[in-house]
């Protein structure tokens, strides 16, 4: 078989994606959205070399004596994005990086949005998932108790935990906490094929809670029924707007979490479908 021609709606989100990261970098938005939006084009299948150089000279010269950027959260993807771009010849800096990351814990030993903030899910399961060298058990297991004292609130919480543990292949100490996690993620599911914060919630679905639910319940896809990844493709298809990206406040982050997703779902389809 010759190769597969690339997805349309994968490529309308690349491409919008690709343009909306030339925009910020020539408005000098905060670096955290551009390396946020280039780290999941990378992960998303774009080349490297199809990513502005400039990028690494913002890194290179916003990284601050301590190795952080402004904060947890921009120091999580600025790392990711060295990482993804070209780890080898940035190692300094992204060693410096995790470095100030793991010294600014919180005093309950997690991540915040700095380490005088409470622990959250969506900075220390990004973290943990995103992050190898951080993959450390004591934080996994701080991790399975802030998601065991939240347990059932949230679905992006939900995905984030569950993101951590696949990624890190950890075994938590609650044996059926995968399982019962991925079956009430699974349950939140709304009727079209989206998620909200939890089904009955009164917002709308959007593509960020659609997208991150969906990479969680991936990565454990051997427990969830085909249909429900096949419904929230379509949901994600028929939002996606003509230009590539959804309806969400901050557009490229919803965009470039939409595009992971479609992505990801369409590689586990094809497989199931061929």
């Amino acid at each position: 078989m010759g190769n597969k021609l690339p997805n349309l709606s994968v490529l309308k989100a690349t491409t919008s994606l690709r343009a909306m990261l030339k925009e910020m970098l020539a408005k000098e938005l905060e670096l955290r959205r551009i390396t946020k939006t280039a780290s999941l084009l990378l992960m998303s299948g774009l080349s490297p070399s199809s990513i502005p150089k400039w990028i690494i000279d913002r890194c290179k010269n916003e990284q601050n004596e301590d190795g952080g950027w402004v904060a947890i959260t921009d120091t999580i993807w600025n790392v990711v994005f060295l990482s993804l771009y070209d780890k080898n010849t940035h190692q300094e800096i992204i060693d410096n990086g995790i470095n100030y990351l793991e010294a600014n814990t919180n005093k309950s030993g997690l991540w915040g949005r700095s380490s005088r903030d409470m622990s959250r899910i969506p900075v220390s399961g990004l973290l943990l998932d995103m992050i190898p060298q951080l993959q450390k058990q004591c934080y996994l297991q701080k991790l399975e108790e802030l998601w065991k004292s939240e347990i059932n609130s949230l679905t992006y919480k939900a995905a984030y935990t569950l993101m951590a543990f696949s990624s890190s292949e950890y075994v938590p100490q609650d044996s059926k906490i995968i399982s019962d996690t991925v079956s009430w993620l699974s349950m939140n599911q709304r009727q079209d094929g989206s998620f909200a914060p939890w089904k009955e919630h009164p917002v709308a679905s959007d593509v960020f809670c659609t997208s991150i639910a969906i990479l969680g319940l991936l990565r454990h896809k051997d427990m969830v029924p085909v249909d429900l990844f096949k419904n929230t493709l379509k949901w994600l298809e028929d939002n996606q707007l003509k230009n590539g990206i959804w309806a969400f406040h901050e557009i490229e982050d919803g965009a470039s979490w939409g595009l992971h997703a479609l992505k990801r779902l369409n590689e586990y389809l094809g497989t199931v479908n061929e």
